[in-house]
């Protein structure tokens, strides 16, 4: 295989991946809608176009910033 073959494959992989973990990353993050308590420290997108006062003013930045955050899975 040569450079371009490995770039090209490397490159479709990714774009096979990247549609499952940006629906898992947004299923983790909606967990943010039922937190109440969070939207003030995990919605900082949202909250600098203004407060949170209503889960549908939350950005959907802010549910992988959620997701990140607590992640479900154990690191170890």
């Amino acid at each position: 295989m040569n450079k371009r073959n490995v770039k090209t494959l490397i490159f479709l992989v990714s774009l096979t991946i990247l549609p499952f973990a940006f629906y898992f990353s947004m299923y983790e993050g909606s967990a943010l809608l039922e937190d109440q308590f969070e939207w003030k420290n995990s919605a900082k997108v949202s909250a600098s176009a203004g407060e949170v006062t209503k889960s549908g003013d939350i950005n959907q930045m802010d549910f992988f910033i959620y997701a990140a955050k607590f992640a479900r899975f154990s690191r170890s």
